[in-house]
C-alpha cells in the first residue's frame, strides 16, 4: 500500500507540473511531510522544511544538506520514496550556493521553476484529503493525542503554574513521540478572559483548561480538556453542556459536498438556540486540519466544500468553558479520532445519533 499511495502522490506532483508547464519544487515542511511521510523539520515554528523536492517531467530529485541526509533516510521517510526519487544532492551546510547550483544543474533546458509557496492553494487540495496510507496512523495519532492531554490533566494538581502544567502536557506528548506544536493553558479566571491562553506564571487554584495541536509525521490532531477541583459550579456545568451540544451538532454538520460556509452558519443557530448568541464573536470556530493547525477557518462566505477523507477541528466556546477535538470524514459520516477515554463524557443526541463530548473532569 505504501508504494501505491507514494506512487499517487508523484503522480499528482506530475501532473501538477504538466498543468502549470513548470518543475515544481517543495520547500514547505507539511508539503514535504505530505510527501515524504516523516519529520521534515528541524526547528518546529519553521515553516520551510530541512530538505526540498524537485518535480519534473522526468526526474524526482531531492536536495539535503549532509546535516540531514542520512537522518531522513534512516529515521523518517517511511515509504518507498528514496526508491522512486532518482537522485539525491547533498550539499554541505556551509556551502548553500552549492544547492542552488545542483539546483540549476537539474533544471538547465526545462520548463520554468515554480514552487509550493506560489501554489499553495494547490498543494492544501492534495494535501488536505488523506491517502490511504494515512489513515491509520492519523486515527493513531487521534487516540495518543486525547490520551496525552487526559493524562496530563489526571497529572495537574492546585498550586501548579500554567507553566507547570504545559510542561506536564509537553512530557505526555512527547513520551507519545508526538510534538505539541500549540500548548496552551489556562487557570481559573483566565479561562474566562482569554480563547488563546498562552501559558503564564499564574498559580492554579481550582478550575484549568488544557489545549494542544499535537503533530506526528506531519500530521496534526487537536483536543481540549478542562479539570476542576472540587465540585463544578452549576452556571459552568451548565455551558459546558450548552457548548458540547453545539460541538456535537458541527460534527454532525459536517458531510461530504457541504461549503463551510454553511457549517458556520449552522452554526450560528446553533450558538442562539443555546441561549449565547454572541459568543462566537469571541473566537473562531475552527475548521480544515490536516498538515496544518488550521488549513481553512469556517467563515461566512468561506464556499470550499467537505471532501471525504478530509479532517476537521472544531472548537466552539462559551467564555469559561470550550469543546473541542478531531474528527476524520469517512464513508460513514464524521468520526470522532481523539476520543473521550478517561475522561467523563457528556452524551448528545443529534439526528438519531449519539454524540460523546468531554465534560468536565472533578477531581
Amino acid at each position: 500500500m505504501e508504494r501505491d499511495a507514494s506512487n499517487v502522490r508523484l503522480q499528482k506532483l506530475k501532473e501538477l507540473a504538466a498543468a502549470e508547464k513548470a518543475a515544481i519544487l517543495i520547500t514547505q515542511q507539511k508539503n514535504l511531510s505530505w510527501l515524504l511521510g516523516g519529520r521534515c523539520h528541524v526547528n518546529i515554528a519553521s515553516e520551510p522544511g530541512c530538505c526540498q523536492y524537485l518535480v519534473t517531467n522526468d526526474k524526482n530529485v531531492l536536495f539535503v544538506n549532509n546535516i540531514e541526509a542520512k537522518r531522513l533516510e534512516e529515521e523518517e521517510v517511511r515509504s518507498d520514496l528514496w526508491e522512486q526519487t532518482d537522485a539525491v544532492e547533498v550539499w554541505d551546510w556551509f556551502n548553500p550556493g552549492s544547492r542552488e547550483q545542483k539546483l540549476r544543474t537539474h533544471i538547465a533546458g526545462r520548463a520554468p521553476l515554480k514552487t509550493d509557496v506560489e501554489l499553495e492553494a494547490v498543494f492544501m487540495e492534495l494535501r488536505s484529503v488523506l491517502d490511504d496510507d494515512r489513515i491509520e496512523d492519523f486515527k493513531q495519532l487521534g487516540r495518543l493525542t486525547a490520551e496525552a492531554t487526559e493524562k496530563a490533566a489526571f497529572d495537574v494538581k492546585p498550586g501548579d503554574t500554567e507553566f507547570a502544567i504545559a510542561g506536564r502536557l509537553a512530557y505526555r506528548c512527547y513520551e507519545r513521540g508526538l510534538d505539541p506544536i500549540v500548548n496552551l493553558i489556562a487557570a481559573d479566571e483566565r479561562i474566562f478572559q482569554r480563547r488563546h491562553p498562552l501559558p503564564t506564571g499564574k498559580t492554579l487554584q481550582s478550575y484549568a483548561m488544557l489545549v494542544v495541536c499535537a503533530r506526528r509525521n506531519g500530521l496534526i490532531a487537536s483536543a481540549t480538556r478542562l479539570v476542576h477541583f472540587g465540585a463544578v459550579p452549576e452556571p459552568i456545568s451548565d455551558k459546558m453542556r450548552a457548548v458540547a451540544e453545539i460541538d456535537a451538532r458541527m460534527i454532525d454538520a459536517t458531510t461530504e459536498g457541504k461549503p463551510l460556509g454553511a457549517v458556520y452558519s449552522e452554526a450560528m443557530r446553533f450558538y442562539s438556540e443555546a441561549g449565547y448568541p454572541d459568543e462566537y464573536r469571541y473566537h473562531h470556530q475552527g475548521g480544515l486540519t490536516g498538515y496544518a493547525t488550521r488549513e481553512k477557518l469556517a467563515t461566512p462566505h468561506e464556499k470550499m466544500t467537505i471532501r471525504r477523507g478530509q479532517i476537521f477541528a472544531w472548537n466552539p466556546s462559551i467564555a469559561g468553558v470550550k469543546s473541542e477535538d478531531t474528527i476524520y470524514v469517512g464513508a460513514n459520516g464524521s468520526e470522532i479520532v481523539t476520543p473521550t477515554l478517561e475522561y467523563p463524557g457528556i452524551e448528545i443526541h443529534v439526528n438519531g445519533k449519539t454524540y460523546v463530548r468531554p465534560g468536565i473532569l472533578q477531581r
